[in-house]
């Protein structure tokens, strides 16, 4: 049942992805269909079994800061600014004007897997090259995870709690679900919250290339190396990538007159305790992550109108995940329209979670769910616990939506998202 009266509306969202930047270019680039999966430029990926990758190349930091701030600012806290920035101005919202939740009342929740983990590689490579005085001074104050929301927090003159999250790819899921339950604590009355990624980088690309969980067959065919759920699916596709959303309790936004795209309605993670990489064949633990949300939202299975799948694309995650869902929505799950969105923007890892809530508060508003990408022909084992894998867009009215997150270590969590309307 949900664990609290307080309702929590959302009411801004702050994508930064390889289909677009800001909500417009965001949602344009979902309806245009095409993937931009391509061969890595960013560095020489010749060396590694996967040589794809969902890249930001039009990001222009000096188009969203001074040239001071993107100095000090490495991209991942670069891409925290500025999916922060993109939140509040669609939400309407300046913090310390009169009509804005106060700043002592905002918060700051951003998940992410790896922080600035490239920036890090690449200061270790001047660092071997030409000695330490070669080292930038910011390197400590760039490299952990918090080192985004902080410097949004700063950059906004926001004093509420800041919370940065490391659960794998579920980071930008497990810090919307922690901003939901601060609002609905009283803890806070807004949050700035979720996910911001920047891996592709060859140090920390190659990790992910070692054990084989990237895919490595498309490389002559890259717009199609993303399957999600498909039958030739052989791994995920890094991407890189961050969306902030804003989150605010009902009579806060109500007092100021925001029009919500939804409600966060629930939030539930669970662990696998399994093994670090390979999921729970049996799906059980992220099942009864997705049904303790649906729980938390006071949402029953057949209420689902569409489940935004975590779908990264892998063998065992994809089959693992059909069986969590027809575990957690039962006889539902026979005929949910189901989505896996990764083809759009990648894996970004952390970030995925956000990314995939704002595609479902947007499902809400707009009425619109987008298919799952290069999905030619599903796995017959995987298609017949999910028929309702969606092959192409679908217009309708989704009052309630499923959101699920899994990462490395076995860790789950799905969020419910739904109509503010009751």
């Amino acid at each position: 049942m949900r664990s609290s009266s307080r309702r929590v509306w959302i009411t801004g969202i702050g994508p930064i992805t390889a289909i677009g930047t800001g909500r417009d270019a965001f949602r344009a680039g979902l309806r245009a269909g095409c993937s931009p999966i391509k061969l890595i430029d960013r560095f020489d990926a010749s060396a590694f079994r996967s040589q794809v990758a969902a890249q930001i190349d039009d990001f222009d930091p000096l188009a969203w800061m001074p040239p001071k701030t993107a100095r000090q600012l490495d991209r991942f806290s670069q891409f925290g600014l500025v999916a922060g920035q993109l939140a509040l101005d669609d939400a309407g919202i300046r913090p310390g004007e009169a009509a804005a939740p106060s700043q002592d009342r905002i918060g700051i929740y951003l998940g992410s897997a790896l922080g600035g983990i490239a920036y890090a590689e690449s200061q270790h490579e001047r660092y071997l090259e030409r000695g330490i005085r070669s080292v930038a001074p910011n390197l400590a104050l760039a490299v952990f995870g918090g080192a985004a929301p902080a410097n949004l927090g700063i950059a906004l003159d926001v004093r509420g709690p800041i919370l940065s999250t490391a659960n794998s790819c579920a980071s930008g899921a497990v810090a919307l679900g922690e901003a939901l339950n601060a609002i609905r604590a009283g803890e806070v009355d807004a949050a700035i919250a979720g996910g911001a990624e920047v891996p592709l980088s060859p140090l920390a690309f190659g990790a992910f290339d070692i054990i084989r969980a990237l895919s490595g067959g498309h490389n002559d065919d890259a717009v199609h190396a993303c399957r999600p759920f498909d039958s030739g699916r052989d791994g995920f596709v890094m991407g890189e990538g961050a969306t902030l959303l804003v989150l605010e309790a009902e009579e806060i936004a109500r007092a100021r007159g925001a029009e919500p795209y939804a409600e966060l309605m629930g939030y539930a993670a669970t662990s696998d305790a399994h093994h670090m990489v390979q999921p729970r064949a049996d799906g059980r633990e992220a099942g009864r992550a997705a049904s303790l949300a649906m729980s938390d939202a006071d949402v029953a299975p057949d209420e689902i109108d569409w489940v935004s799948a975590h779908a990264s694309s892998t063998p065992l995650g994809d089959i693992a995940e059909a069986r969590a869902l027809r575990l957690a929505l039962g006889e539902r799950a026979a005929t949910v329209p189901v989505s896996g969105t990764k083809a759009y923007y990648g894996h970004p890892l952390g970030a995925s979670g956000a990314i995939e809530a704002a595609i479902g508060a947007l499902a809400v508003r707009d009425g619109w769910a987008p298919p799952s990408l290069n999905l030619v022909e599903p796995e017959p084992d995987l298609g017949g616990l999910l028929p309702g894998l969606l092959l192409a867009p679908r217009s309708g009215t989704y009052r309630r939506i499923l959101s699920t997150s899994f990462g490395f270590g076995g860790l789950n969590a799905a969020l419910v998202i739904g109509a503010t309307g009751g």
